[in-house]
């Protein structure tokens, strides 16, 4: 057997106000096409106590750096973004 590396997916974070949900919901549609299913939305109550939601996407590696970018371009100046960095795995795969 010998290994091949393999990276795992990205998580990307966004942090917004509830309002802007709908928005964003559509942009994230637009950018990710057949990985839109990949987003989970949490709304949550800041502590200044404005309705703000956090949704966090998980995209394949390869898709990181087009979807950092379409994102970075069609976010609000007042939205937060994220990246939760990759790590290599090994995985053991039969060689023939």
């Amino acid at each position: 057997m010998l290994p091949i590396k393999k990276r795992t997916p990205v998580r990307i974070e966004i942090l917004s106000s509830a309002e802007k949900t709908s928005m964003l919901h559509n942009d994230l549609n637009d950018i990710l096409l057949d990985e839109s299913s990949c987003c989970e939305y949490t709304g949550y109550v800041d502590k200044d106590g404005s309705t703000r939601v956090k949704i966090e996407c998980i995209v394949r590696e390869e898709q990181k750096q087009y979807t950092w970018d379409q994102l970075r371009l069609k976010l609000p100046a007042d939205c937060y973004l994220s990246v939760e960095p990759t790590e290599l795995l090994i995985e053991p795969i039969l060689a023939s």
